[in-house]
């Protein structure tokens, strides 16, 4: 993910430092009779670091970047 290229509202961003991906700790013991009542918890949210193009460097979410579409060849 560090150095990949992403859109972030049509400008191209580079992600500098990655978010860190966590497991959820596990509050539960074998002597605690209890369950996540569906999905079990995760970790917070995803933030990484970008560089602009002008040439700062902002921490955001990841969530609302996304990939460029690779560019179709124009071969006849």
């Amino acid at each position: 993910m560090t150095g990949r290229v992403y859109l972030e509202r049509g400008h191209p961003v580079t992600v500098v430092i990655p978010y860190c991906a966590r497991r959820a700790p596990d509050i539960t013991g074998a002597w605690l009779h209890f369950q996540w009542p569906g999905r079990p918890p995760v970790a917070g949210p995803r933030n990484v670091a970008i560089r602009r193009t002008d040439g700062s460097i902002v921490v955001r979410p990841f969530r609302g970047l996304t990939r460029s579409a690779p560019h179709d060849s124009e071969d006849g």
